[in-house]
């Protein structure tokens, strides 16, 4: 085995050991060896031990990454040379004694990601055509890691494929019938927003999705405008891979249910904007399902607005939340025609939650589907509907919450919180 230590009196004797998996070096602490130096960048560079050697990829610092004072971009260390970066000289040396475990031994193992099975991950059917994924990113240890995450997702149902440039990225779908295209933003010479551009004008039937350190609204915009299905901020947590997995996963899901091209029932309209709040992102969530239409204003990781047919409000999305089964898509924000929501949005899909498990079904004499409290629901046991109001008098508009106005009036027959037949009773 072999270990980089850092031999300038400023951070001497920090070393790092190698092992088979790539390796970032820089000031951030997301590195998997951090130098808390100012001449070294958040990302520096990545460094592979192969063999004896050590290969190089410097990942466009600020200072610079040099090799026997060489400016490289990429380049081999060989054991008692000298690697600089930024004003920090580090050399690559055997580790003393046994040999201690790699940086980044096992990633998988590191995250603790779900394993298959796991309540978490829908890997598909292992009799079915395996996806065709390209991963396009300008570091290979990023690259690594995400391949890695994937296939442990996907109980290896995904073949994944890796680009860290755009013309590698450009061969691979030429050469492979990929399916998903999930490339970052910030690339050397072609950028990720422009490959964008040049893969959906050449594929457009290809899947994509940016997944980026460098989210903006701006870049956001962009991205959707330009074919984006999807735009996400790289992961760091294990929940984070699994979130991403599962957005990525139901892509594949909507381009084959008939007459839909994006669908709420794995991921979950929740699901979508909780990851949208969390991020504190601004986007519009439009939502198609039969009989109904709406959207969901999200600014700022705040739920400012829903609409759906001829509610508004709160009411409106919570019967867009009720939506068992549909469409939606992520469009770019804009200013909604009114704010009329103002809870927390930990509240509202609380409130959301409640109201689906406190709705049953019940099915009338003409065999129309209506939603019911199950309270109700039990009352009303051998009729088709119930026949007279509760026995407690009305509370006033004043006095009853949000969801319990949604409920009378689930009940009044003027509209009803999941995907179901009117009925006016």
């Amino acid at each position: 085995m072999a270990r980089l230590t850092v031999i300038s009196k400023a951070q001497e004797g920090l070393a790092c050991e190698l092992g088979p998996h790539w390796v970032t070096i820089g000031r951030a602490e997301t590195n998997s060896f951090q130098i808390p130096e100012v001449s070294i960048s958040g990302e520096h560079c990545e460094v592979l031990l192969r063999g004896e050697e050590l290969v190089v990829r410097d990942m466009r610092s600020t200072n610079g990454t040099f090799i026997n004072n060489k400016l490289v971009t990429e380049g081999i260390l060989k054991s008692g040379e000298t690697l600089r970066l930024g004003d920090i000289e580090l050399q690559l040396e055997k580790s003393p004694g046994a040999p201690g475990a790699p940086v980044i031994a096992s990633k998988t193992e590191l995250l603790k990601l779900p394993k298959s099975g796991d309540p978490f991950t829908r890997s598909e059917d292992r009799s079915a055509k395996p996806r065709q994924v390209l991963l396009v990113d300008d570091s290979m240890a990023f690259l690594e890691t995400l391949g890695e995450m994937f296939e442990v997702l996907s109980d290896k149902s995904w073949q994944i494929y890796r680009a860290c440039a755009a013309d590698q990225a450009l061969a691979l779908l030429q050469q492979h019938s990929i399916d998903l295209v999930v490339l970052d933003i910030n690339m050397p010479m072609l950028d990720g927003a422009q490959l964008l551009a040049v893969i959906h004008r050449r594929h457009p039937d290809v899947k994509k999705v940016i997944l980026t350190g460098h989210a903006n609204d701006s870049h956001r915009s962009a991205c959707l405008a330009n074919g984006a299905e999807l735009f996400l901020e790289k992961p760091i947590t294990p929940d984070g891979f699994v979130s991403v997995f599962n957005l990525l996963n139901d892509l594949f899901v909507w381009s084959q249910r008939e007459g839909f091209t994006g669908t709420l029932r794995q991921v979950g309209l929740t699901d979508v904007i909780q990851i949208e709040c969390l991020r504190r992102n601004s986007t519009i969530l439009e939502i198609l399902s039969p009989g109904i239409r709406g959207e969901i204003y999200i600014e700022a990781g705040a739920i400012v607005h829903a609409a759906a047919g001829a509610l508004s409000g709160e009411k409106a999305l919570f019967r867009l939340l009720a939506i068992s089964n549909g469409q939606f898509r992520v469009q770019p924000f804009h200013q909604p025609p009114e704010r009329t929501i103002k809870g927390s949005w930990e509240y509202l899909l609380m409130e959301a939650a409640r109201l689906r498990d406190e709705t049953a079904s019940f099915e009338n004499d003409q065999g129309n589907t209506v939603r019911l409290t199950k309270a109700e629901a039990g009352k009303s046991a051998g009729s088709s509907a119930p026949s007279q109001a509760p026995d407690n008098p009305p509370k006033t508009a004043v006095e009853k919450s949000a969801a319990e106005q949604i409920m009378a009036a689930a009940h009044d027959g003027k509209w009803h919180p999941v995907e179901a037949k009117k009925k006016k009773i």
